[in-house]
């Protein structure tokens, strides 16, 4: 029995090496003989990455993504679907869907004329996205035609999509107040969602209004992974897609170091003095085409910032540049971009902590903590009297004092000493 299960999990972490991408479709609404353009396109992007890519239905007795608490793919594409139950529960559920999303991109795509999965649908939801009913679609009256019109203007980030030009026909959701949810593409000002069936509109067939609508949002994972959801297949171009599977703006911290500013040579020491001059570097990497390139802040918005804090920050400081650099000693190559700062550590002892902690929309987020002991002056450590200037009006009175004491003691016993025969007579 143990070596079966031994054999089986081998198998697996084979698999898990050599098929790196999933795509998950309905396979009674798709017939991969004739697959649809824009599944030959997702697709086609996989496999221009060098990925090994897998194809799987809803229904698919063989439907495998994760095992022994670890997923198998590093991506996955959930299509659109014609039925709100699968097969394979103790593969596709919620709970799997949370663990497989700690270490793998997901991306939703929707349509207005077909449901979710149960399973994806509560998913979605814990996450703070909510997409409408099936029936549901965009629509704008200011349109001259039914399809939504989609320009520039609707970017959310234009980080993630620089330009968008087509004639939008599908869901939409509405967002909670996530603060790690980032909208893509926002739904404009005279549109709203609706089951385009039932007439008049009113709060119970409508589903988002205005702005209030979002037609591609993204969660960011602490642990650098994507969630995504589209309205449509339409959306799921490859520059959207790059960036849903981390191929475009995921950062890395190459390497983070601090020391004392007179003793360059004793990094990440752990026990630092209050009133130190210490000196915090960083080396991020930005990945671009596959490959990993120095990340250079453009803007003050983006700038990197230290936090040197105990339970809040006594100090927040912004990392200068210093130029470019390579990551790995002796190595020619220029893959990182290093920022520092120099500050002088505040007068309280304590348990503090180096916090890098960069959150910027369509970045992967960097957070570094590193925890040093800060210690008070040692007793030979504080500086004498004659070393400090407003002490040295104190020590010449002393002195003089102790000198006029000197002359006083003399005068009394010497100088100013009467004979006693001279005074009786």
């Amino acid at each position: 029995m143990f070596i079966t299960r031994l054999v089986a999990l081998l198998s697996l972490v084979f698999l898990a090496v050599a098929e790196r991408s999933l795509v998950v479709y309905d396979s009674v609404k798709i017939d991969l003989a004739e697959p649809p353009i824009e599944l030959k396109r997702v697709v086609e992007t996989f496999k221009s990455l060098g990925h090994e890519i897998l194809l799987r239905g809803y229904q698919d007795s063989d439907l495998l993504m994760f095992v022994s608490g670890y997923a198998i793919f590093d991506n996955i594409v959930f299509l659109p679907t014609s039925s709100k139950k699968i097969n394979r529960k103790e593969q596709l559920n919620k709970q799997n869907l949370v663990d497989i999303a700690k270490t793998a991109n997901l991306v939703f795509v929707g349509d207005s004329n077909y449901n979710y999965p149960d399973v994806i649908r509560e998913f979605l939801n814990e996450a703070g996205i909510y997409p409408s009913p099936k029936g549901y679609k965009l629509i704008d009256h200011f349109e001259a035609s039914d399809k939504v019109k989609l320009t520039k203007d609707n970017i959310g980030c234009a980080r993630i999509l620089s330009t968008i030009d087509t004639e939008y026909d599908g869901q939409s959701a509405i967002l909670s107040n996530n603060e790690n949810l980032v909208p893509i593409l926002t739904a404009s000002k005279t549109s709203f969602s609706s089951n385009d069936n039932i007439n008049p509109v009113d709060n119970e067939n409508s589903w988002g209004f205005g702005q209030q609508s979002h037609l591609a949002v993204s969660l960011q994972a602490l642990s650098g992974t994507r969630i995504t959801w589209v309205g449509s297949i339409e959306l799921l171009k490859q520059e959207l897609l790059l960036w849903a599977i981390g191929q475009r703006n995921a950062l890395k911290l190459q390497f983070v170091q601090h020391h004392k500013a007179d003793e360059p040579q004793n990094l990440d020491s752990t026990l630092y003095r209050i009133k130190d001059q210490v000196v915090y570097t960083i080396g991020v990497s930005e990945l671009v085409d596959g490959q990993w390139k120095p990340f250079v802040v453009e803007n003050d918005e983006e700038t990197l910032q230290l936090s040197f804090k105990m339970l809040d920050p006594y100090q927040r400081l912004n990392l200068q540049p210093l130029g470019e650099a390579s990551s790995v000693e002796g190595s020619k190559v220029l893959d990182t971009y290093v920022y520092s700062v120099n500050f002088t550590i505040p007068d309280q002892h304590g348990m503090f902590t180096f916090e890098l902690d960069y959150k910027r929309p369509g970045l992967t987020y960097l957070l570094e903590k590193q925890v040093v002991a800060i210690r008070h002056l040692a007793n030979d450590e504080y500086k004498r009297s004659w070393d400090i200037t407003n002490a040295w009006f104190y020590v010449v009175s002393a002195v003089l004092v102790v000198i006029a004491w000197f002359f006083f003691v003399v005068n009394f016993l010497y100088v100013s000493k009467v004979d006693v025969g001279k005074k009786d007579q």
